[in-house]
């Protein structure tokens, strides 16, 4: 197999167990919040956004580790790390466990998560890295899609059988472990010596604030749908495979996209999401729902391949590692904060913390977001004219 498509295999495959991230315990949420009620809705909701602060951990140390061990090694521990933490609660039914293994959960992301960009950044120049981001989003919105798909349906066969759906991740060490081309380990520079510039907190910034919003989704589509239209979980599961079908399609046409919008391309993902709030607020029963978790799905599709792609471009081939790794701190700070933040904002102007007035917040949030990164965009178009 030629090096290219090998480092293409390997970046899907890695994608590909990353949407375990996404997909976390959400076909199940519902029955997680009915089952644990004397915790309360929004402790319950933070099973979905706990990985964020063991993520931060990892992405924290991922700069370090590129200068230690090679890329390979570490997205092989990763994906271990994973498939045993998302796996344990199917053995031992207990909140603590599930609380300790959703937040050690986040470890294994945090690692693997910053190394597609710079193992596509070693290998690959700067005018072909596009393509590739978009494959690496195809990769997470195809595992995403099939871990919601077979997770709602073996929620269906007993809520803690969803967790076997885990597997995924000792299944793509294996194809790692095979296709990866091994490399050294950053040995020219310490960790320290990787110079992170302006952009890189401009763009981990901009993830924050989208991730904050994005996560009305994540952590209420599921409870909205057992409170107002079916208590079935693989509605649940159908539904979160829509969002990821279409996170796909942005993936596998970025490169064309991101052609056409070239500066608004930002703007446009963060819109979308904007639009899906709008919809799930103002069309009532199934089509808004299906509708909505299309728009969230492009919006979290187009805006995590442009940021990558950008984060890329911006520093040194060396220091891309440790700045995926940042980009993934800053974000995941706002995914860990977000069921709270939300939530005490729902209650407190809104009246109640339920996911109708999410995402309401959530609307508010991503439209006045778009709005001033469209205007930024337009700025950057005047300046390169």
């Amino acid at each position: 197999m030629k090096t290219k498509n090998r480092i293409a295999v390997s970046v899907f495959i890695t994608a590909f167990a990353f949407g375990l991230n996404i997909t976390g315990v959400l076909p199940i949420l519902g029955i997680l919040n009915e089952k644990y009620q004397q915790y309360g809705t929004g402790m319950v909701q933070q099973l979905q956004t706990m990985p964020y602060l063991m993520l931060i951990v990892g992405s924290l140390l991922v700069g370090w580790l590129t200068t230690r061990i090679s890329k390979k090694k570490i997205v092989i521990t990763g994906l271990i790390v994973i498939g045993i933490c998302g796996m344990l609660p199917f053995f031992l039914e207990n909140f603590l466990i599930l609380v300790m293994t959703r937040l050690l959960i986040g470890f294994g992301f945090g690692i693997v998560g910053p190394m597609n960009t710079a193992i596509i950044t070693e290998f690959f120049p700067p005018e072909e890295r596009a393509s590739y981001m978009g494959l690496h989003v195809v990769g997470m919105g195809i595992g995403t899609m099939i871990g919601n798909l077979i997770g709602g349906i073996l929620a269906g066969i007993g809520y803690r059988s969803f967790y076997l759906v885990y597997l995924i991740a000792f299944l793509a060490a294996a194809g790692i472990k095979i296709v990866l081309i091994e490399t050294p380990p950053v040995m020219d520079e310490t960790s320290s010596d990787m110079k992170l510039n302006k952009m890189v907190y401009v763009i981990s910034l901009a993830s924050f604030v989208h991730t904050l919003f994005i996560n009305a989704y994540n952590t209420n589509i599921g409870i909205y749908i057992l409170q107002n239209i079916t208590d079935n979980p693989s509605v649940t599961g159908v539904v979160t495979a829509v969002n990821s079908a279409f996170a796909l399609l942005v993936g596998m046409f970025f490169g064309k996209i991101s052609g056409v919008l070239k500066e608004y391309t930002l703007a446009f993902s963060i819109l979308a999401a904007a639009a899906g709030y709008g919809v799930i607020l103002f069309v009532p029963g199934m089509a808004g729902v299906y509708v909505a978790s299309a728009l969230c799905g492009v919006s979290l599709s187009c805006f995590m391949a442009m940021t990558s792609y950008l984060i890329s471009v911006s520093v040194e081939k060396e220091a891309v590692a440790k700045a995926s790794g940042m980009f993934s701190i800053i974000g995941g700070i706002g995914g860990l904060v977000a069921p709270i933040v939300l939530g005490n904002v729902a209650t407190y102007v809104l009246g109640g913390n339920h996911p109708v007035n999410q995402f309401t917040i959530a609307f508010v949030g991503m439209l006045m977001f778009g709005i001033v990164v469209t205007i930024s965009g337009r700025k950057m178009k005047e300046k390169n004219q």
